[in-house]
């Protein structure tokens, strides 16, 4: 008897384990991980956490009250994870920065941490794991620094974190890239690079991470990309190419979002008068951009009108704005300027949902439930 249960469970493919799982509530998944050391090594495959669908949870911010990490949740999003942050040691000063499919990345400070570097944490709700970073070099007098997560399970297990290096440009006068710092989780190391010659005004949020690619886009109506760090390679290479449509004075009051669907770079922008989204993809690394579709916001406000402004002059102004995409799961977060509400917008039915009056940095939040790669004990924050 022993013997014919054995032999049925070694005919099971990992295609029908993930299949099975799948059907089940996530947090009994991760029950499972106890059960014994083949099911706590199958968390920790790569391929069976990508497998695993992936339904978005909401938003993500912080109270400006008491400081608590918060989760706007969506209507048909994961109900199953909590933000309260209580498997993470006491934290002072805790401060939500950024987040990366499903990681969370924050800044913390105590009296006794130096006041001159900076001090990272990088958690996964959703596996209840986390670890402090190596503190950064010292900061410059003078400058401006701003941090982003950048992971994708997709191609790496490990994550990177930039930590740019802004000051203030005597030629425009604008805050311009003058060094990063990038983190790997991989050798668990800081690396600097200091070599940018060519005057770069980021827009930070929100970012992408493809192939290797960091992508942002710039106030200059571009992509800056730059290449994460790896260990055959002395150098990181980086440079600029242009974003689809036109550059117009409505490009100063709705910001397009850069995005990404199936490992393709994808790049959502409203036309002059806002009354459509409009979404191109980048054919390939030689920057050209081919329009997929367009998505009516006249529909989706009940109004034809979204536009304000002096069409002889750059004084214009939009009643909402943009703060993300997912093409995959099929929706857009909006800032209604009008109502000062954050919306979300299905693409699937062109409805839009109120989810409240949540700050304008909010952060996509979709849960990832694979553990991190073992690391030494001793680069946990204790």
């Amino acid at each position: 008897m022993n013997s014919k249960k054995s032999k049925c469970t070694c005919t099971l493919t990992d295609d029908l384990v993930v299949d099975i799982l799948s059907r089940l509530p996530l947090k009994s998944v991760c029950r499972f991980k106890c059960v014994c050391k083949s099911w706590s090594s199958l968390f920790s495959d790569q391929y069976f956490c990508t497998k695993l669908p992936r339904r978005p949870a909401g938003l993500l911010y912080q109270d400006s009250n008491n400081g608590s990490i918060q989760i706007a949740k969506l209507p048909s999003g994961n109900s199953e994870i909590g933000t309260t942050l209580s498997f993470m040691p006491h934290h002072e000063n805790l401060k939500l920065v950024d987040c990366s499919n499903g990681l969370i990345l924050f800044t913390h400070g105590s009296k006794s941490d130096s006041p001159d570097s900076s001090h990272f944490i990088v958690c996964n709700p959703a596996t209840q794991e986390w670890i402090a970073l190596p503190d950064t070099c010292p900061r410059v007098n003078g400058s401006d620094y701003i941090a982003m997560l950048a992971f994708n399970p997709s191609s790496s297990c490990h994550f990177f974190v930039f930590n740019f290096q802004k000051r203030r440009s005597p030629h425009t006068g604008g805050f311009v890239i003058t060094e990063v710092e990038i983190f790997s989780s991989e050798d668990f190391t800081w690396i600097a690079d200091d070599a940018f010659e060519t005057e770069i005004m980021m827009i930070s949020m929100p970012h992408v991470l493809l192939h290797g690619i960091l992508y942002l886009r710039t106030v200059e109506h571009s992509v800056f990309a730059i290449e994460t760090p790896h260990m055959y390679k002395p150098w990181i290479h980086r440079w600029t190419f242009e974003l689809p449509g036109d550059s117009c004075p409505m490009n100063n009051y709705i910001w397009g979002c850069l995005g990404e669907s199936s490992g393709i770079l994808h790049y959502m922008q409203p036309n002059y008068d806002g009354c459509w989204l409009n979404v191109w993809r980048l054919e390939s690394r030689h920057q050209q951009w081919s329009m997929t579709h367009s998505l009516s916001m006249i529909d989706a406000f009940g109004r034809g009108t979204l536009v304000h402004g002096d069409p002889f002059s750059d004084d214009w102004s939009a009643d909402y704005g943009m703060l993300s995409f997912d093409l995959e799961r099929e929706i857009v977060f909006l800032h209604d300027r009008v109502s000062s509400k954050v919306l979300s917008y299905s693409i699937r039915t062109g409805k839009l949902c109120e989810m409240g009056d949540l700050p304008r940095n909010s952060l996509y939040y979709v849960p990832y439930w694979r553990k991190f790669p073992v690391v030494e004990e001793d680069q946990y924050w204790l």
